[in-house]
C-alpha cells in the first residue's frame, strides 16, 4: 500500500480561525468551511422575517440589531437572510449578485451598503413595493475612514433612519456588539440629550440585549421586537449555547463535526483507506472515532460542561479552530513538514520501528494528536521529568525508560494560538486524568487500581472500551520500560519513583481517551447536577437551605461599620443591625420565546429587594461542597465575596424598614448592651439597655 496525502487534513487546517485573519465579510467566497449556513433559532427567525417582508407584512420588524462579539456568526446570518430576501422576493439573484459586488474589497470592504430600486436590473417590482431601500451595516465597528467614528456613525444611522419620511420603512440591518452600542448611547447624548429619540432607542437596544440583572429578571423585556418599537428587533448572538439543540435543528456543533469527518473524505481509495499509515494515523482515528454518533455525543457533553463550569459559550469561530484542533492540530505541528500526512508517514515509521532512536518520541508525539489528548494541552509536569533525565546517569540499562522521561522532559506544546489557551485555560480542571471516582465500579477507578499496580496488568485488563493501535503501541513501550527496573535491588527507592511516573503516565493516556470518548471527566457528577438544575427550582431549593445557613439562618448580624469583603471578629462588631432572615427564592434559568433567547443562569431573588444573585457552577459547586461537610472557610473568595454582596444588600434595605423596627423584628445594637429600636413606624428612634 502506497503512503497517501489526504487533501482533506490540510483544508481542515484552514478551519482555524486564525488561518484567514478571522474576519468573515458577507458573500465572501470561502469564508464558510461547510459552504452551507448553520441552521440556529436565530437563522431561522430572519428566513420567516424575509418572508414577511417579502410578502408586504407591515407589521414584521424592519430594523434588525445582531449584537455579540465576534466570532458568533454575525456576518453568516446576515447572508443567509440576504439570500433568503432575493429568493422570497423572486428577484431571481439580481439582489444577491448587486451584493456580492458591492461587499468586494475596494480595497477595503466597505461599512455600509445601500440598495435601493434604481440600483437592480430586474424589472420585478417587489422590491420596490415591498422593500424600497435596504441598508446593510455588516461591521458597525468598522468605518469608511481610517480616523472616523464608528459610534457616531452608528447613532447617525439610526438618526437618519427615524427622521426619514419613506413609507413603509427601510429595511436595516446591522451587526454590533455591546461596546459599540455603549459608546454610541453616549455619542447620541452628547449630541442631543438623554431623552432624544436616539438615545431611548439605543437605551433600549443595551438594556435588552444585556448580560446582567435585566437577564435575571423574571419578566424579561422582549427584544424581538423591542416594547414599543414594534418596527425594531435585535437578538443577543452569545447567550445561546451552540451546544445545545436550537428549535427544531441539530445542535450547531454537531453538524460542522460531522461535515468535518464524513467518510467520503477519510475512508476512500488515495487517502485514508490504502494508506500505510492507516492503523496509527491519529487523523484518521480522530475522523473514526467523531463520526461515530456515541463518540460524538461524549464530545458534546465535555465541551457543554465545559461552558458551564466557565461560563464562556463557544461561538462558531473558536467551534471552527477546535474541530480543525481536534481532529489534527495546526500548521506549527508540522513546520518541517510540506503536508500533515507527511509528518504522520514520519512517525509512523520511526514509532513500529523497536531499534529506532526516535520511537518513544514519535510515538507520544502519534498518541498526543488523538482528539482526548490534545482536549487537555497541559504538558507533563516537566520539573519533575527534568530532574530524573538529570539522574539518568545512574542508570545502567533502562534506555526506553531514558527515553520516555527525555521526551517529557523536552515536552513543548505551542499555546500562542486562541484555541490552545482556550482549552488550557478552560478545560484543565476537566481533565479526566485528574478524577478519582469514589465508585470502585467506575471504569475511570478501574483503570486508576490497574495501572497502579502495573502497566501490564492494566495493559492486559479488558475494560468495556477498546484503546486506538497507536495507543496500544505506545502503552507496550511503557510496559517494556517498567520492566527494566527492578523494585527489589539496591536502587529500589529511585526505581519506585521512575516506575510511578511511567504507571501516571499510562493512566493519564488510557483514562482520557476512555473518558473523553465515554463523556468522563472531572466534576462531571456535580456538572451533570447542576446542569439539570439550570430550570428546575425543586434542584435549586436544595441547596437554598445551605445559603440560607451562611446567610445566618436565625436571624442576620450584621457589622455597620464593616467594609465590603473585610473579614471581621465578633468581638470588633461594635454596631450590629440585627433582624429576621433574609428569604431566598430560586428561578431557574429561562426558556427561549418567540421574543427573548434563552440562557444558562438560574437566580436566588432576596427577600424585600429587587437584586438577584447568579449561580454560576463555582457558586452552585461551594453550596454543594458545604452541604456535604466543608467548612466555610474553605469555600472560593469569588463566592464569599457574592454572600457578603448579599449580605449587604439585604441590610441595606433592613436598617430602613420602619415597619420591622416597629414590630421589633429588627434593631441596631450597640456594644452588646444598648439596642436602637422604634416604638412605631412615626416615632423617633430610642434606646433600649440589654
Amino acid at each position: 500500500m502506497p503512503w497517501n496525502r489526504n487533501l482533506h487534513v490540510p483544508k481542515l487546517l484552514s478551519w482555524h480561525g486564525h488561518d484567514q485573519g478571522g474576519v468573515h465579510v458577507p458573500f465572501k467566497q470561502g469564508s464558510n468551511p461547510l459552504g452551507t449556513t448553520i441552521t440556529t433559532n436565530l437563522v431561522q427567525r430572519l428566513r420567516s422575517l424575509a418572508r414577511a417582508i417579502a410578502t408586504g407584512d407591515t407589521a414584521a420588524p424592519r430594523w434588525i440589531f445582531l449584537i455579540g462579539g465576534p466570532g458568533n456568526g454575525k456576518s453568516e446570518t446576515v447572508q443567509d437572510f440576504l439570500y433568503t430576501l432575493d429568493s422570497e422576493l423572486g428577484m431571481q439573484n439580481a439582489l444577491v449578485s448587486f451584493l456580492a459586488q458591492s461587499f468586494d474589497p475596494q480595497p477595503i470592504v466597505r461599512r455600509r451598503v445601500t440598495v435601493e430600486n434604481d440600483d437592480l436590473s430586474t424589472t420585478i417590482g417587489t422590491f420596490a413595493r415591498n422593500v424600497r431601500r435596504l441598508l446593510i451595516v455588516q461591521d458597525a465597528t468598522a468605518t469608511d475612514d481610517a480616523l472616523g467614528n464608528a459610534a457616531q456613525e452608528l447613532a447617525s444611522d439610526i438618526a437618519d433612519l427615524m427622521t426619514g419620511p419613506e413609507n413603509p420603512r427601510p429595511v436595516f440591518i446591522a451587526c454590533a456588539n455591546r461596546g459599540l452600542l455603549t459608546r454610541a448611547l453616549r455619542e447620541a447624548v452628547k449630541e442631543w440629550g438623554g431623552n432624544n429619540e436616539v438615545t431611548r432607542l439605543l437605551s433600549e437596544l443595551i438594556r435588552v440585549s444585556g448580560l446582567g440583572i435585566e437577564a435575571l429578571a423574571s419578566q424579561r423585556r422582549p427584544c424581538w421586537p423591542l416594547e414599543g418599537y414594534p418596527h425594531v428587533a435585535c437578538w443577543p448572538l452569545d447567550l445561546e449555547s451552540l451546544l445545545v439543540a436550537q428549535g427544531a435543528g441539530s445542535v450547531p456543533v454537531e453538524q460542522i463535526l460531522i461535515e468535518a469527518t464524513q467518510e467520503d473524505l477519510w475512508q476512500v481509495t488515495g487517502r485514508c483507506s490504502d494508506c500505510d499509515a492507516a492503523n496509527v494515523c491519529p487523523f484518521r482515528q480522530n475522523a473514526e472515532w467523531i463520526r461515530t454518533s456515541a463518540f460524538r455525543e461524549s464530545l458534546r457533553v465535555v465541551l457543554r460542561h465545559g461552558e458551564l463550569a466557565t461560563g464562556q459559550r463557544w461561538n462558531f469561530r473558536d467551534t471552527f479552530s477546535l474541530t480543525a484542533e481536534s481532529i489534527v492540530g495546526q500548521w506549527s505541528d508540522f513546520e518541517q513538514f510540506n503536508h500533515p500526512c507527511d509528518w504522520v508517514h514520519a512517525r509512523c515509521q520511526e514509532a513500529i520501528d523497536p531499534v529506532c532512536p526516535s520511537q518513544v518520541s514519535s510515538a507520544y508525539a502519534l498518541v498526543r494528536r488523538l482528539y482526548p489528548q490534545s482536549l487537555f494541552p497541559v504538558p507533563w509536569p516537566q520539573a519533575i521529568a527534568e530532574k530524573y533525565d538529570s539522574e539518568d546517569k545512574n542508570w545502567a540499562a533502562q534506555d526506553i525508560s531514558r527515553a520516555t522521561i527525555r521526551v517529557l522532559a523536552s515536552e513543548r506544546i505551542d499555546v500562542s494560538k486562541q484555541i490552545r489557551q482556550i482549552l488550557l485555560n478552560n478545560y484543565s480542571s476537566l481533565d479526566p486524568a485528574m478524577y478519582t471516582p469514589s465508585n470502585p465500579s467506575h471504569i475511570l477507578r478501574q483503570i486508576e487500581d490497574e495501572y497502579s499496580q502495573s502497566i501490564e496488568q492494566g495493559n492486559n485488563t479488558p475494560f468495556s472500551i477498546s484503546l486506538a493501535p497507536v495507543e496500544i503501541l505506545f502503552l507496550g513501550i511503557l510496559r517494556a520500560a517498567e520492566a527494566e527496573w527492578n523494585l527489589l535491588g539496591r536502587s529500589a527507592p529511585h526505581a519506585s519513583r521512575i516506575i510511578y511516573l511511567l504507571r501516571r503516565l499510562a493512566s493519564t493516556i488510557c483514562k482520557r481517551s476512555v473518558g473523553v470518548r465515554l463523556g468522563h471527566h472531572a466534576n462531571e457528577d456535580y456538572l451533570k447536577d447542576f446542569e439539570d438544575s439550570l430550570r428546575d427550582t425543586r434542584k435549586l431549593n436544595e441547596i437554598k437551605d445551605t445559603l440560607q445557613q451562611l446567610l445566618g439562618r436565625d436571624g442576620l448580624k450584621f457589622n455597620m461599620l464593616e467594609s465590603f469583603g473585610q473579614p471581621q471578629g465578633e468581638q470588633d462588631r461594635l454596631v450590629v443591625l440585627e433582624g429576621s432572615p433574609a428569604g431566598l427564592r430560586p428561578y431557574g434559568a429561562p426558556i427561549g420565546s418567540d421574543t427573548t433567547p434563552a440562557h444558562d443562569v438560574p437566580c436566588f431573588e432576596i427577600s424585600n429587594t429587587r437584586y438577584r444573585m447568579p449561580i454560576t457552577f463555582d457558586f452552585y459547586l461551594a453550596l454543594r461542597l458545604r452541604k456535604e461537610g466543608c467548612t466555610s472557610s474553605s469555600l472560593p473568595a469569588s463566592v464569599r465575596a457574592s454572600i457578603d454582596r448579599v449580605r449587604h444588600r439585604y441590610a441595606g434595605v433592613l436598617c430602613r424598614d420602619k415597619e420591622r423596627f416597629a414590630d421589633g423584628t429588627a434593631r441596631i445594637v450597640v456594644n452588646q448592651q444598648v439596642a436602637i429600636v422604634l416604638g412605631d413606624e412615626n416615632a423617633s428612634p430610642s434606646l433600649s439597655m440589654l
